[in-house]
């Protein structure tokens, strides 16, 4: 319940529509997982759990650290208009730059 206060909090704050709704949709799927983990009385589902909740999370806590990168400093170098990476391919996305980066790093 702490969890879902502070994730309801950090909803509230956010002015941007599009972050408010991700933030609520993660929230919700959460209490509705902690439900049915109360009413079977099974553990959860974790693989179910971390695509539907914490990899969410983990995009908009991307989302709101570039946001908050954006109003700190008006010339950062952050993509504002850019699509997210669909879900299947961010870690092969993810490798990419990193492999760009150590490449530049080595020469």
């Amino acid at each position: 319940m702490d969890w879902a206060d502070r994730l309801r909090d950090v909803e509230e704050m956010l002015e941007d529509p599009d972050l408010r709704l991700e933030a609520s949709t993660i929230r919700d799927r959460a209490r509705d997982v902690r439900i049915e983990t109360r009413r079977h009385s099974k553990p959860p589902q974790w693989d179910m759990v971390n695509l539907e909740i914490m990899k969410p999370l983990e995009s908009l806590r991307e989302r709101v650290r570039e946001e908050i990168i954006r109003r700190q400093s008006p010339d950062s170098m952050i993509a504002i208009d850019r699509d997210p990476v669909p879900g299947r391919y961010s870690e092969l996305v993810r490798r990419y730059y990193e492999q760009l980066g150590g490449d530049s790093q080595a020469q």
